[in-house]
């Protein structure tokens, strides 16, 4: 379990760089509206964790639909996408700088993925094994 979350966290950051990167070109480097620059680097992100999501942190086999865990996957990540979303609109109304409420938003949308992602898409498979071997090992 230790290296899984050790393995999210890697992920997660590599996630969030590659959302505040394309927050930043689009925002600030091609003048695109802060919400519009928002979904579509959350739409990056999104994509970019699946795959990290699957290969790397829940090493999940793909013995059942890709698809099917895409769509829970992307359905799930949704819901992030509203949170940061209107967590963005909320910061910044409250003169919050808008790259200062992507990062501080970043930390909730981290913790809250890894819960979604842990039991609702990634289950079964390898990912019961490493989680098995690694409760037997902390005993």
């Amino acid at each position: 379990m230790q290296y899984e979350m050790i393995r999210y966290l890697i992920g997660g950051i590599g996630t969030t760089l590659v959302n505040l990167s394309i927050f930043g070109i689009l925002r600030y480097g091609l003048d695109m509206r802060m919400q519009a620059a928002n979904i579509l680097s959350i739409i990056t992100a999104i994509l970019f964790a699946f795959i990290v999501n699957k290969k790397f942190v829940f090493r999940a086999d793909d013995s059942g639909s890709v698809w099917k865990e895409f769509l829970r996957f992307t359905g799930m990540r949704g819901v992030s996408l509203a949170v940061e979303v209107f967590g963005m609109q909320i910061l910044t109304m409250l003169s919050v700088p808008d790259i200062a409420a992507k990062i501080l938003l970043q930390a909730v949308i981290i913790a809250m993925n890894y819960v979604i992602s842990k039991c609702y898409v990634f289950k079964g498979g390898h990912l019961n094994e490493e989680n098995n071997r690694d409760h037997t090992m902390s005993e």
